[in-house]
């Protein structure tokens, strides 16, 4: 065997190989560590765990095998080919979750107290809304959101109040396929001394890596492309202050118990050495897609960011590999006509979640954001007669066969 291992220099080479650690039994896959707690050899090794001096696993909600190498895998795509100021490697740090709203709990709660304020955008995810509208103010943290597209009104928002102390972004944002410009907030926001932070769930760090225009943190609900099956619930937080990661984030993430399991962690792991060609293959489909249905005389607007008529256009050309596999479109007779739609369709699955290898439909007034009232959905263009599509990989004629008999 060589001594010293190549450089892996591909996107789906690190995919595959990269965390990948040789199994005590020879296994080809890491295995699935199920185990509630890990044991010592002595007293003495048990306290050097606990106090760092040595490494090693303790107790499954602290971490396994299965999570660690998720975690290793997630780190390493998200700074795949992204280097430090000084030449060297950009090193990530990345805790997983058992869910992407867990992993958003950890974000916020690590790195807010009372008295702060968040800094957003409108048309998030309809979770992570009701958690800085509706969880976060009772523990005395406000969110102000504006149109963070404006970079001027940005910069007033963030110079006209001090209290304002994390700038959180969601590109592309759900359901509306918002996008703004992750490099220029982040230029902003460091003049103010923001924490920034990116959920990167919709681009995958495939299409889009937020750390390259110096965020602090980005995080994902991994359930979705980097699953890629729906399979399993997970999230991940990914930052680059080791040091904090290493202390203080994993001890907030550890006390709210909001680990991920051996099992799923694999299936994680197990998706995600597959992300590169699924995501190909999503794009692909779903930039024909949306050509197809911004003709079609049943639908009044198509909100895709491969289209040029799409307001965010040129921002996702500026810091996407491709446009996504993510659309929205509104049905011209609202949402009567969206629910016939979504009824007659054969192939394609009535579900919400999204980057699965199979096409989902959704109704986001009435499902996601079921909970945003109806003005503030409005607002932000979730109209009754607005629908979502994750678009799949399968064969693009049945997609767009299926969606023609359901729109007839």
């Amino acid at each position: 065997m060589p001594d010293k291992k190549n450089t892996l220099t591909g996107f789906s080479s690190m995919a595959i190989h990269a965390s990948h650690t040789k199994d005590p039994n020879y296994a080809h896959l890491t295995p699935i560590y199920a185990s509630s707690t890990y044991v010592f050899d002595e007293a003495e090794q048990g306290m050097r765990r606990f106090n760092g001096e040595e490494k090693g696993y303790i107790y499954g909600r602290w971490g396994s095998p299965s999570t660690a190498e998720a975690e290793d895998k997630i780190a390493a795509l998200e700074s795949f080919g992204i280097m430090n100021d000084d030449g060297s490697p950009l090193q990530l740090k990345a805790i997983l979750h058992a869910s992407g709203m867990a992993a958003l709990s950890t974000l916020l709660i690590s790195n807010l107290k009372s008295g702060d304020k968040i800094l957003t955008h409108f048309s998030l995810y309809g979770g992570s809304q009701e958690l800085v509208e509706k969880v976060l103010p009772p523990l005395g943290i406000d969110a102000v959101i504006v149109d963070l597209r404006d970079l001027t009104t940005a910069e007033a928002m963030m110079k006209a109040d001090d209290k304002i102390k994390m700038l959180y972004l969601e590109t592309p944002a759900n359901p509306t396929l918002n996008c703004v410009d992750i490099e220029e907030l982040t230029k902003l926001a460091k003049q103010f001394n923001l924490t920034v932070a990116c959920d990167n769930t919709f681009a995958t760090p495939y299409l889009q890596q937020p750390f390259k225009y110096g965020v602090d943190y980005v995080f994902h609900s991994t359930t979705k492309f980097l699953n890629g099956h729906g399979t399993a619930i997970g999230g991940v937080l990914v930052g680059k202050d080791l040091e904090k990661m290493n202390s203080h984030v994993t001890k907030i993430h550890r006390l709210l118990g909001s680990n991920s399991n051996p099992f799923d962690a694999f299936l994680l792991t197990m998706g995600m050495k597959t992300l590169e060609v699924r995501m190909e293959r999503h794009c692909h489909n779903a930039m024909e897609v949306a050509g197809i249905l911004e003709a079609h005389p049943a639908i009044s607007k198509v909100n895709y960011l491969g289209l040029a008529s799409h307001p965010d256009y040129y921002t996702a050309a500026k810091q996407m590999r491709h446009p996504g596999a993510m659309l929205s479109f509104e049905m011209k007779d609202g949402l009567e006509a969206a629910k016939i739609f979504i009824d007659k369709l054969q192939m394609c699955i009535r579900a919400v979640s999204l980057g699965t290898c199979d096409t989902l439909l959704c109704h986001p007034a009435s499902m996601t954001h079921f909970s945003v009232p109806k003005e503030k959905r409005e607002l932000y263009g979730i109209t009754d007669g607005l629908i979502r599509m994750s678009v799949g990989i399968e064969n693009i004629q049945d997609i767009l066969m299926d969606l023609e008999q359901a729109l007839q």
